[in-house]
């Protein structure tokens, strides 16, 4: 339904964990991924404010500030300032809600798994990292920005160096084998670091609620949903511990399914996909409504994404 296909594939659901798990998969999956495919297009971070932003150099000392909170060591100057900077809305959720010591500086080595063009690793570079690596396997060619950020078209297996943080963010339930990919990262990951891992959930509120028509099953792209029991399975399996769970939906799965709910496809000109100012849908109040409920979702565990953190010992 995201691109209006409208084809049928079948799941099945785990007894025990409730991970949800496509029956077969496609031979061919290149016609689901087409070359206007959302990650492979977009190539610039979105956090390049053009007058006011962190261009600026009172706004690069706030993002030294925010980032030493966030990324390293919570504190009271950062948790002060990101009380009163609008800045540190530019943080992602699931940096900003979770507790821990990431224990990272700028010169940190990042790797992002599955990661498109690379727009997460701009976007931190521009909050003031700059070892940072991304791979993709289904990037035609390897490509290098001006500011050192580097994806290359590799697999996970194809790497052997360790480092500070290793990220899937919604791309390890597009991945055909989950526990040998996560086995592959264990090894990627320095001891007392952390992967992070983010993906859509099954057994959620809107999995429930909406069934099939649930969009963030993303049939046929989404081979495993799992849900936070699985996730505790695989992550036992692969050596890790989960340290946090930070829930984090941000009310595409309702303004989503209702749309497959009016067999209206993600990509149609109706849907507010890509920030559609003029799709004609929902209303402002509408979609302001749907992020409120997963907002509230979040907070009582029930929403439909969440961001894992798996430390290494």
């Amino acid at each position: 339904m995201q691109l209006g296909l409208r084809e049928e594939f079948a799941y099945f659901e785990c007894s025990k964990c409730g991970c949800l798990q496509i029956e077969e998969i496609p031979a061919d999956l290149s016609k689901y991924y087409p070359n206007n495919y959302y990650s492979y297009v977009v190539d610039r971070p979105s956090l390049e404010h053009p007058t006011n932003g962190i261009r600026s150099v009172r706004a690069k000392l706030i993002v030294k500030i925010l980032s030493r909170h966030y990324f390293s060591s919570k504190n009271v100057l950062g948790a002060f300032v990101a009380e009163k900077s609008s800045l540190a809305g530019d943080y992602p959720y699931w940096v900003r809600h979770q507790q821990l010591n990431l224990r990272l500086h700028s010169n940190s080595s990042i790797l992002d798994v599955g990661c498109g063009k690379g727009k997460l690793l701009l976007d931190l570079n521009l909050l003031g990292f700059s070892n940072l690596l991304g791979i993709d396997p289904f990037l035609r060619d390897d490509v290098v920005y001006q500011n050192g950020v580097r994806v290359l078209s590799k697999n996970i297996e194809a790497l052997n160096q360790e480092f500070d943080l290793v990220m899937l963010h919604h791309s390890f339930e597009h991945m055909p084998e989950p526990l040998p990919t996560l086995r592959k990262a264990y090894e990627l990951v320095k001891p007392g670091h952390y992967l992070l891992l983010r993906i859509p959930l099954a057994g959620s509120f809107a999995w429930r609620k909406y069934g099939v028509n649930w969009a963030s099953l993303d049939a046929p792209r989404h081979l495993y949903l799992h849900t936070p029991n699985s996730v505790q399975i695989l992550a036992s399996q692969a050596g890790f511990e989960v340290a946090e769970v930070v829930y984090d939906s941000d009310g595409f799965a309702h303004w989503g399914s209702e749309l497959y709910l009016r067999d209206i496809p993600l990509t149609d000109e109706r849907s507010p996909w890509g920030g559609n100012r003029n799709q004609s849908t929902f209303s402002q109040e509408q979609l302001t409504q749907f992020t409120e409920q997963d907002e509230k979702l979040n907070k009582s565990g029930e929403a439909d994404c969440a961001a894992f953190y798996l430390y290494k010992r």
